[in-house]
């Protein structure tokens, strides 16, 4: 299974923004810092205020900072919330013969249940935590000259 765009951007978000601290984080800042466009960012910080994980404001002093506490941001949940679709397998869309009881198609959806319920043992305070990634995060802005 692979993430859509919009969801791998709403997670670097919720990292970058979750790293500030509390600081007013701009869309243009979090672009530049990832490397994405603007425009992809304003539909991703868009969605992920509206579900609660991101509080906007708008004006010269307005900008994104964390909606929720990062303990309480599982990831498995931001990856159902941003996922249209976590289907494996579209046995529809294939026009597959098997796919009125198939064995193979529960098996699928057991392994995505598995996928998420694993995802949601992570919160977004535990990837902020983790060294390795606070490292990172500290060559990319060296990197970027901040």
């Amino acid at each position: 299974m692979q993430l859509t765009r919009l969801t791998d951007y709403g997670l670097r978000v919720l990292m970058f923004v979750g790293r500030q601290h509390g600081r007013i984080c701009t869309r243009p800042e979090i672009a530049r810092y990832h490397g994405v466009s603007q425009e992809h960012l304003r539909k991703v910080v868009h969605k992920l205020a509206i579900l609660g994980y991101l509080n906007t404001s708008r004006g010269r002093n307005g900008g994104i900072v964390l909606g929720r506490d990062p303990a309480e941001i599982r990831i498995g949940d931001v990856v159902v919330a941003l996922e249209a679709d976590l289907s494996i397998v579209d046995c529809q869309a294939l026009g597959c013969v098997l796919r009125h009881g198939c064995s193979l198609k529960s098996a699928l959806n057991e392994a995505r249940r598995a996928f998420i319920a694993a995802l949601n043992e992570v919160t977004l305070a535990d990837l902020l935590s983790d060294p390795g990634m606070r490292r990172q995060f500290r060559k990319i802005r060296i990197a970027n000259g901040r």
